[in-house]
Parts: C-alpha cells; sequence; structure tokens
C-alpha cells in the first residue's frame, strides 16, 4: 500500500471559495446530516414502522438518483482528486464541508498557529451527553495535520498521544489551538489543544513522519 511522496496533497490547509455550484452541495450536506442525526435518534420501540419502510424506499430513490451524477471516484477518489475539491476542509472525514460524515471541524492558519471550532451535535455522542473519545482524537489528528505545514515540510501520523483532561461537552462551543514544536529530521512535532468557555478539556502531541523522497530532501 502506498502512499503519496507528498503528503501536503493529502493535509492540503487551503480553504476553497463556496461558488453556487459547491454551496449547492453543501446545502445537500446539511441536508443530509440532518437525516442523519434524526436517524440516530428514531425511537425504533415506539415509531411507525411503515413509515420508516416508507422513508427508506424515498432516500433509496433519492441515492439512484445522485449515482448518475458524475462521481469523484473516476478521478481518484476523494484523496487523489486535488484541487479544491482535495482540500481537507472540503474532503475530510472530520471537518469537510462536502463530506455528509464529518464532524463539524473549522479550521484557519493564524501566523504561527492554528485555531480550530467546533460544536458537537448529539450524532457524536458517546459518554452521556459528551463527544465520543473517537471524534476528540481524530479532529486532532485533522487539525494538527493541517497545520504542520507550518514547518515549510509534511508527512503522514507516526504517532498521536491524547491527554483527555475532561469529556468533551456536546452543543458547546470547542476551541482548538495547534502548532509546529519542532523538525528533526524527517520528523514533525507538532502541539494542540481544545478548550470550552476557558476550561482545557485534552492536549494532543504528533509524530509525523516525512516520506524520504517527495516533499524533504533525503
Amino acid at each position: 500500500m502506498s502512499l503519496p511522496l507528498d503528503p501536503r496533497a493529502t493535509y492540503d490547509s487551503h480553504d476553497p471559495v463556496e461558488d453556487v455550484p459547491r454551496a449547492a452541495k453543501h446545502a445537500l450536506v446539511r441536508a443530509v446530516k440532518r437525516l442523519i442525526e434524526v436517524t440516530a435518534h428514531i425511537d425504533v420501540t415506539e415509531a411507525d414502522l411503515g413509515a420508516i419502510g416508507d422513508v427508506t424506499a424515498q432516500v433509496d430513490g433519492l441515492t439512484a438518483v445522485l449515482e448518475r451524477e458524475p462521481s469523484l471516484h473516476a478521478k481518484g477518489g476523494l484523496g487523489r482528486v486535488g484541487g479544491d475539491d482535495g482540500a481537507l476542509l472540503e474532503r475530510s472525514g472530520i471537518s469537510g464541508r462536502s463530506n455528509p460524515l464529518a464532524a463539524p471541524v473549522q479550521w484557519e492558519p493564524r501566523d504561527d498557529h492554528f485555531v480550530g471550532w467546533a460544536t458537537y451535535s448529539p450524532a457524536y455522542e458517546g459518554p452521556v451527553g459528551h463527544v465520543h473519545g473517537g471524534f476528540v482524537a481524530a479532529a486532532f489528528d485533522d487539525l494538527m495535520g493541517s497545520a504542520q505545514t507550518l514547518s515549510g515540510i509534511a508527512g503522514h501520523t507516526g504517532t498521536l498521544t491524547v491527554k483527555m483532561l475532561r469529556p468533551t461537552p456536546l452543543n458547546k462551543r470547542i476551541d482548538y489551538r495547534a502548532g509546529v514544536d519542532h523538525v528533526d529530521g524527517r520528523k514533525i512535532y507538532v502541539w494542540a489543544n481544545s478548550e470550552c468557555e476557558g476550561e482545557r478539556l485534552a492536549e494532543a502531541e504528533i509524530v509525523f513522519i516525512a516520506p524520504r523522497d517527495g516533499s524533504r530532501p533525503r
């Protein structure tokens, strides 16, 4: 299994402009996210199973309609397509505005570090009233993957360490910061933390490993 020689293609941190076609896709994504949220919370012990069956058929029909539209699969998939569609803020399963699976994490560069923010809905619940730890870790991986580019090079995740100081709450704004600590050869050391209303929730460290060939000379 091979990885791109230049991980900057994977951790593309540019923020595409929302033109009319992209806005239409974003609107569809928001509608699908709403469907996911409602579906996740259906009480099957009391729900009208006939109604659920009708909706299932309708969703299958709508999916068939969309399957007839041009697909990025033909261009190599989300990770290889490049351009605006290949930017993390579009394609990522954590921060992608065009990905219905994505948690609502967004971010932008600020001088020598990145800042991010998110408000997690109950669809991302793990412990009661709080975000699943897998999403907590994944948000750091996504944000720090882009923040590493501040070093001038980029690598793929080697080691991710997350210290969860407090549970991350649902339905409240979570603020993130991430930056490069230092670079040692092909290793890029990145730090990050998250807070809610001024209270530190979690801290993370990642070591990214740049390829031997590609974005950094041997």
